[in-house]
């Protein structure tokens, strides 16, 4: 098929993931997995000086709004007419962590039913953290909570495994998600750690929405200054042989910064945490794109007690803002309806 200007930026192909060797070898050892999250994040607080600066190359993303695939889409307007409202709003979060599982989960519905929100939960099916209890999961779809697999394995190795291994975990995570008798397939990398390889796999397991490309990144490592340059949900593409084919399963793209690098590579109090946020989110309803974030209900992140207060005041503020507050899996499913993708 012929590739647009706007698919070539939207499917990052201007870019070569790049993870560094360091990495690869702590995720190897396991070591990731059993440093304490404080010496994890205090690692993460000292990269961002090393961060780059605008002076020191061509820089391939701008941060923390870059939507040059959007102006470039003649298809734009259309989309804005999506929604019921201005826009809309996903609330997700990953489960990384039996703390995150175990307290942090139960935390914020508690806090999502109280401001009539629900969310997707994003788990991982086989966590050497966590046991996954499908009454939990049964109650949670049945209150109207959207889950997805975050990943098979939260080890951080994703990004390094042979094309065929890659295939395998994500093949046995949707096998997991069938097992659960979840109501539509969903995924999100591990980390955000893409692969040239992963769309066709995610297409080829049968999954119908994928939301590992953020619009724009600052500061996951190896990943720094990529993403996907829209607000708007797309088809990824991937190569077969030597001609590019259009997923039929929906890319919705990370549009808000997520808690943990607000917090730790940022460096933001809650009260600049919360202004940032709410500034780029007025940003998206005035284009009419959708703002999906990432907030961990893990202790590291906002689900420590000691950021319930500021998880409140966000909900508040996207409560004012009236969004269409909806899941990626209902997304995907009338995003569909409305642009079918081209293989259908």
């Amino acid at each position: 098929m012929k590739i647009s200007k706007s698919d070539y930026y939207r499917n990052e192909m201007d870019i070569q993931y790049t993870p560094p060797a360091a990495m690869q070898l702590g995720v190897g050892l396991g070591l990731v997995e059993y440093i304490p999250f404080q010496i994890r994040d205090s690692f993460v607080s000292l990269l961002s000086l090393f961060r780059p600066k605008s002076s020191d190359g061509p820089k391939r993303r701008n941060f923390p709004i870059d939507d040059l695939a959007d102006k470039l889409d003649s298809t734009t307007e259309e989309k804005r007419e999506f929604w019921q409202k201005d826009f809309g709003v996903i609330m997700t979060h990953d489960v990384d962590t039996r703390e995150g599982y175990d307290y942090g989960l139960s935390k914020f519905v508690e806090m999502e039913k109280q401001e009539d929100i629900v969310s997707t939960f994003n788990i991982v099916p086989s966590s050497p953290a966590y046991d996954l209890d499908l009454d939990l999961v049964t109650n949670l779809v049945r209150d109207g909570f959207d889950i997805g697999m975050h990943g098979l394995h939260h080890d951080g190795k994703f990004a390094f495994l042979s094309d065929n291994e890659q295939r395998i975990r994500i093949f046995d995570a949707a096998k997991r998600s069938m097992e659960l008798n979840l109501p539509s397939l969903g995924y999100r990398a591990p980390w955000l750690h893409r692969t040239k390889k992963m769309v066709q796999y995610l297409t080829e397991a049968g999954f119908e929405w994928d939301s590992s490309f953020p619009d724009t990144d600052d500061s996951t490592p190896g990943y720094a200054t990529t993403g996907s340059r829209t607000i708007f949900p797309f088809y990824p593409l991937y190569r077969d042989g030597e001609t590019w084919k259009q997923s039929s399963m929906l890319e919705i793209p990370v549009s808000m910064p997520q808690d943990w690098s607000l917090l730790y590579y940022y460096k933001l109090s809650e009260e600049s945490l919360l202004r940032f946020w709410k500034k780029k989110m007025e940003y998206i309803k005035s284009k009419g794109g959708v703002a999906v974030f990432i907030i961990h209900p893990d202790q590291e992140d906002f689900g420590h007690p000691k950021h319930h207060n500021a998880y409140r005041a966000l909900l508040k503020i996207i409560k004012d803002t009236d969004p269409e507050l909806i899941t990626c899996s209902d997304l995907a499913k009338r995003w569909k309806k409305k642009f079918p993708p081209i293989s259908s």
